[in-house]
């Protein structure tokens, strides 16, 4: 499939080294896209170096497509992340306008093809963020279609239309809507993005012009991944 982009994998992660480990032997295992288009970019916000070293250990073990990482603590905010998670997600749009943002607690239990996603965002520029994210009760969204599927548009009357869940992220939809905010905690950040797509600065009058979250309806409820995460590192 020549006309496929590189897909990287931005990798969020702090401390929580067996989790990591988790997550990414089950999407090497689950993942279904042409191996050589994957890319990584670790993510981590300051762990002890061991963590890192650990990942990019691991990840080598099975590829060669890593391409780059950072182990810093950019802000002097307490358990502010946004800094780091924008150097990554800046470094990944560099490789592609595609990116897998995956945060280091998701396990994969299933096989998922990653090729319909990537060809509704080329298709489709009204659409930003193709989510795996797990169902929520009293979200607000509209089924439409594209090439033989199903989605759910998330729509931006209720809170939490964004998710911080596994999710692939077009450049376009950052461009639009803006970087992680880089002065609060992780659940802040997810807060903040949620804000961005249903008000984008308070433009009520422009808002619906942005690009849309889909998912697609057919997948498990509780999402493509599943949570592994027990506590938040950043407490």
């Amino acid at each position: 499939m020549p006309d496929l982009p590189a897909l990287p994998i931005l990798l969020l992660t702090y401390k929580r080294t067996t989790e990591a480990l988790t997550t990414l032997e089950s999407l090497f295992n689950h993942l279904k896209y042409p191996p050589d288009l994957l890319r990584f970019y670790i993510a981590d916000d300051g762990s002890p170096r061991q963590h890192l070293e650990t990942i990019q250990n691991f990840i080598l073990s099975r590829t060669t497509n890593l391409i780059g990482w950072h182990n810093e603590k950019f802000s002097a905010v307490p358990y502010a992340c946004g800094i780091g998670w924008n150097k990554g997600l800046g470094l990944c749009y560099q490789a592609s306008d595609f990116v897998l943002v995956l945060e280091d607690d998701w396990r994969m239990d299933a096989d998922l093809d990653m090729v319909p996603y990537i060809r509704l965002l080329q298709e489709r520029e009204d659409v930003g963020i193709v989510s795996f994210r797990i169902l929520s009760i009293g979200a607000d969204v509209h089924t439409v279609g594209h090439d033989g599927r199903i989605y759910l548009d998330y729509q931006r009357t209720t809170q939490y239309a964004y998710s911080g869940n596994p999710h692939i992220r077009h450049a376009r939809y950052t461009k639009y809507y803006g970087w992680y905010a880089e002065d609060r905690s992780p659940g802040e950040v997810e807060l903040h993005q949620d804000d961005q797509y249903r008000y984008r600065e308070g433009d009520l009058r422009n808002h619906n012009d942005g690009p849309h979250i889909w998912r697609e309806a057919n997948l498990d409820p509780w999402g493509a991944w599943h949570h592994t995460g027990t506590e938040k590192t950043w407490r």
